[in-house]
């Protein structure tokens, strides 16, 4: 929390701007928000779902829900 909490300083990140939290399933990110809106951050959102969503009934990510699942853009790098 604090080395995010330095970096978005050092880009000039207020307190009230808008900051999205995306893991690859929601959970991580979930608790980053959360732990970024007690540090005074006034508008942290998660991704619901994360990137790739929950296991299916194979045991498989981003086919039942998710950033990937739901066909919004991404690119690999």
């Amino acid at each position: 929390m604090e080395r995010l909490a330095g970096e978005l300083k050092v880009i000039g990140a207020q307190l009230n701007d808008d900051l999205f939290f995306i893991c690859r399933s929601g959970g991580r990110s979930l608790a980053a928000a959360k732990a970024m809106a007690e540090a005074g951050y006034q508008a942290c959102h998660n991704v619901a779902g994360g990137f790739e969503g929950p296991l299916d009934d194979e045991r498989h990510r981003a086919s039942v829900g998710g950033w990937k699942a739901a066909g919004l853009p991404w690119c690999q790098g």
